[in-house]
């Protein structure tokens, strides 16, 4: 993947979003709006803590469910050899949803919020 980004960016870029558009949209998204269900009566870090375990679980389920239902994935699952594997993509999909979930809480600042509006005061 890195001689593509060397070689040409916008055709790296293509193949990236086409890899992380339907991921973000049926995972990423409904994750975000179900951990904002699930701690809306919490406040302040508790909220945000659970937020975080919510959007762990959920990434680490989003990995195990179709290496469990599945019979060769779940050959991988149990060997020892083989499952190197699936810990690349437990850990990917761990760090990618706990990224998720910075920017998330991050938008969701207040402070934020008030530079975004004072931005969009400034148009023409």
């Amino acid at each position: 993947m890195i001689i593509y980004f060397v070689i040409e960016q916008t055709g790296f870029v293509i193949i990236l979003g086409m890899f992380l558009l339907p991921i973000l949209l049926f995972y990423g998204i409904p994750a975000s709006i179900f951990s904002d269900y699930v701690t809306k009566k919490s406040k302040g870090m508790y909220r945000g803590f659970f937020a975080l375990l919510v959007h762990l679980l959920l990434a680490c389920l989003f990995v195990l469910i179709p290496f469990i239902f599945s019979e060769e994935e779940r050959e991988i699952l149990f060997s020892d050899f083989k499952s190197s594997f699936i810990y690349f993509f437990l850990i990917t999909s761990i760090l990618s949803s706990s990224l998720f979930w910075c920017i998330d809480e991050f938008l969701k600042n207040k402070r934020v919020k008030d530079i975004g509006q004072k931005i969009g005061d400034l148009k023409i």
